[in-house]
């Protein structure tokens, strides 16, 4: 494995856990985390769980500290790109009514008077800092040029926290800056999804991974995963890429959209992938959908073989009946079941991956990331999911990741520049 895994199977870590909060945190406090929702056209999901994830977290911090908090949204340009006045709002009705969240505007984030607000936090005190997406360097971060450490330092950052595992694949600004600016730990949640990252690497039990969602994880990571026996049942468009990439024709509908949503390189990406399982380079396969259900140019659902979709017009919503049959009956056999993003168009009332999803829980149910958490949320299976043994990870594609050995850069900086720190108690 890489050494993005390897420091937790070491315990490297250990130095850098955040364990005692209050010989830890020293007011102020700079807090990366990850609050990048679903969203479209600026308006977020409110009830999102990564939101009330972190408000908890937030909280807890803020009894220690007064708090300085980063993270971002979309990208410029993306219907998801947002200014984070929704979440500050968001955040004002989660967290006790004693502590209110400041919120800055990008305009004025890196200013004389917000320093000084910074220099002045209490205990029990929020400043959200707007979408760090709105600067530049954001993601150009280059260490000897980076304006965001010299601006915190000399607003006397005492402290840092990392606990936006989610974008710990990245190298963005905010999250390479941490260990520049201040002594530097992990956060608590982060933490926690850390140590279920390492069960699955560590596990010798058969796993599955149930990929969906609107992208595909990075190949390479897949091929890597795959290598290491697990199985991978693919829904959502990374279902209909893989099917597409085995040359199967998805209808005209389908498959123009397809070539909107992925290019050239990700077709041939995903036939890569299919072409080393067949040559045994790896112990298990990828599967993809035998039928789907489809809406059909005249509104109506109708449940269409794969091989039938020619002559169907209309456009994919869901995996089929008889698709969900087929991996429930495979995946009832995997002791571990991992599932990264939804599987249909649950928002619209398509619940085939729903159904699914009820009919593999248990113990060894492991939800990834914010998109697939939203769906559990949205048709309240959250409650279901975890009193049945299941858990839940805000981190989807930086836990795929680590999985397959890949670095975190964050993590790697935070390990070559900080030595083992030291509570002091005197202090």
């Amino acid at each position: 494995m890489g050494k993005a895994v390897g420091f937790v199977n070491s315990g490297k870590l250990q130095p850098y856990k955040l364990v005692n909060l209050g010989k830890q945190l020293r007011t102020p406090v700079l807090v990366r985390v990850d609050i990048n929702l679903p969203a479209s056209k600026g308006i977020i999901e409110e009830d999102a769980l990564r939101m009330r994830v972190y408000a908890h977290v937030l909280e807890m911090y803020s009894d220690y500290s007064g708090l300085v908090v980063m993270a971002h949204q979309g990208r410029k340009g993306g219907e998801d790109f947002t200014s984070f006045q929704p979440h500050a709002d968001t955040l004002n009705k989660l967290l006790p009514k004693d502590m209110p969240v400041e919120f800055i505007e990008h305009d004025k984030v890196f200013t004389a008077e917000t320093k000084k607000k910074i220099k002045g936090l209490k205990r029990r005190q929020l400043i959200l800092l707007d979408n760090m997406r709105y600067f530049d360097e954001e993601k150009e971060w280059n260490p000897a040029k980076n304006t965001f450490v010299p601006f915190f330092k000399s607003a006397g950052i005492q402290s840092c926290v990392n606990d936006s595992i989610p974008t710990w694949h990245r190298e963005d600004s905010s999250l390479m800056c941490l260990p520049y600016i201040a002594p530097t730990w992990i956060g608590l949640r982060s933490s926690y999804e850390l140590r279920i990252l390492q069960e699955v690497i560590e596990s010798k039990e058969p796993k599955a991974l149930i990929m969906g969602g609107a992208k595909l994880q990075k190949v390479n990571d897949l091929m890597k995963i795959a290598k290491t026996g697990v199985d991978i049942f693919t829904g959502g468009l990374p279902g209909q890429l893989i099917a597409k990439s085995k040359g199967y024709d998805l209808g005209e509908a389908n498959n123009a959209f397809l070539a909107r949503k992925f290019n050239a390189e990700d077709m041939a990406e995903a036939k890569k992938l299919d072409a080393m399982l067949k040559s045994g380079k790896a112990n298990a396969g990828v599967k993809h959908p035998v039928d789907f259900v489809v809406l059909t140019d005249k509104g109506e659902r109708k449940n269409v073989r794969l091989e039938d979709l020619p002559k169907t017009k209309g456009e994919i919503r869901d995996i089929g009946p008889e698709t969900l049959d087929m991996y429930a009956s495979m995946l009832g056999e995997k002791p571990l079941r991992i599932r990264a993003g939804p599987l249909g168009v649950y928002e619209r009332g398509f619940q085939n991956g729903l159904e699914l999803t009820k009919r593999i829980s248990g113990d060894g149910l492991i939800f990834l990331g914010g998109d697939t958490s939203q769906e559990l949320n949205a048709a309240g299976l959250l409650g279901h999911i975890e009193d049945s043994g299941g858990r839940i990870c805000i981190s989807g594609g930086s836990f795929l990741h680590g999985w397959a050995g890949g670095h975190f850069p964050p993590i790697d900086s935070l390990l070559s520049l900080q030595g083992p720190l030291v509570l002091d108690s005197t202090k």
